[in-house]
């Protein structure tokens, strides 16, 4: 069962940071609801690797069913990653902020043309 039930949180969670990153007009909330989305793909990639009755892939432990290790290894890498270039984007934005004193990407976008 934790199979469909990760797989629906997953999609919730992407559906809600891309609504959040389609609605708000802050870049704060833009890049939370990124996060979110990202977090929601993680899980998505996660849950695919689940198996009924699986178990870690270590010799030694039986035979049977394995699930896969990739995803999750995927996973961990794609979170340092966000990590990073998540920091560096709300540096940027924080920059905007005391620059434009605005962090509302329509009148960001209008006051650079």
């Amino acid at each position: 069962m934790a199979g469909p039930v990760g797989l629906a949180t997953a999609v919730g969670l992407a559906g809600l940071g891309f609504f959040v990153l389609a609605v708000r007009r802050e870049l704060i909330f833009k890049l939370l609801g990124l996060h979110v989305a990202s977090g929601g793909v993680g899980l998505f990639l996660v849950a695919t690797g689940h198996r009924p009755g699986g178990i870690a892939p270590i010799l030694g432990l039986g035979p049977g069913p394995t699930v896969d290790p990739l995803p999750q290894a995927l996973v961990l890498t794609a979170i340092v990653i966000h990590f990073a270039t998540l920091a560096l984007a709300l540096v940027y934005v924080i920059y905007l902020t005391e620059r434009h004193h605005s962090q509302d990407a329509h009148r960001l976008e209008r006051e650079e043309e």
